[in-house]
């Protein structure tokens, strides 16, 4: 499963192209091919053009062998011979893979969020997804884990963005919702000329705002552990336990993502795994 994410991320970088195999004239995959290129040519973009065209016909072609792991025929494809053992094993749902890659297709079509309720729907398409389909091959009895997974994948995004600011204004790209910094004044050049965002009266408080706000998740992301059999546990605590680690640091630092990029250092992540380890495995939650 992670390759397959890997894969699709890659596509969406431009690090990977594939090649689609073709067939003749009438063969019916080649005529959705082809007319799927020309649609494109009619698709908003933020990206230019050629790229658009070739980024968006490789996770075509990525879907379509996506769907050999819910058919009778089986890609050579080694990763997709993988999902589809996966998908036999686990009964993963195959919209929850096509969300997945229909969010790595959201970066392609838009670079702002208005409302946190955009950001959110993104969110949930290249980040819960992943958390509900690790549940599924995790194993739980309580529906509740549905929800908790959720906001697993949605706190975690959350810190991702907030920690790369930064990098993704020098992309000309903001996920923070353009509504909330209104609310304080931040306007997208303030983002965009980030040198002194630090020193703008706004941006702390915006900073503690969205904090709070990702806490809310972290804490119902914490809510799916005692859900988990014990031995399933340790991997989206550790996950959570970083991610919080770095939510603090952020807001030790008063909110300075700019100045240098907010990381854990080997050291704190070796003692926060052990911990987590030890508490997630072999004491009760």
């Amino acid at each position: 499963y992670y390759a397959f994410c890997r894969r699709a991320d890659d596509i969406a970088d431009g690090d990977f192209i594939d090649v689609f195999p073709g067939g003749s004239s009438d063969d019916p995959e080649s005529i959705e091919y082809r007319d799927n290129i020309l649609n494109l040519s009619n698709g908003n973009t933020v990206l230019d053009r050629v790229s658009y065209n070739e980024k968006m016909s490789q996770l075509f072609y990525y879907r379509k062998k996506l769907s050999t792991a819910y058919a009778d025929v089986t890609s050579t494809d080694p990763i997709f011979m993988a999902i589809k053992d996966t998908v036999n094993n686990f009964g993963i749902p195959k919209q929850l893979l096509d969300d997945m890659v229909s969010g790595m297709e959201d970066d392609f079509h838009s670079n702002r969020y208005d409302t946190f309720e955009d950001l959110y729907a993104y969110c949930y398409r290249v980040a819960s997804t992943v958390g509900l389909v690790c549940i599924e091959i995790y194993g739980y009895d309580n529906i509740k884990a549905k929800e908790y997974a959720e906001s697993w994948g949605i706190f975690m995004q959350l810190v991702n963005i907030l920690r790369d600011v930064k990098e993704d204004a020098d992309r000309n790209r903001i996920y923070l919702p353009l509504e909330d910094l209104k609310r304080y004044g931040i306007t997208e050049e303030d983002i965009l000329n980030n040198n002194q965002i630090n020193k703008h009266p706004g941006w702390k408080p915006f900073v503690e705002s969205y904090i709070q706000r990702a806490n809310e998740y972290r804490d119902k992301a914490f809510k799916l552990l005692p859900l988990l059999d014990k031995s399933s546990r340790y991997s989206p605590a550790a996950m959570a336990a970083f991610y919080s680690s770095i939510l603090k640091k952020i807001k030790k630092n008063d909110g300075d993502v700019f100045s240098k990029r907010i990381q854990l250092s080997k050291t704190e992540k070796i003692l926060l795994a052990g911990y987590v380890y030890i508490r997630y495995r072999f004491l009760a939650v």
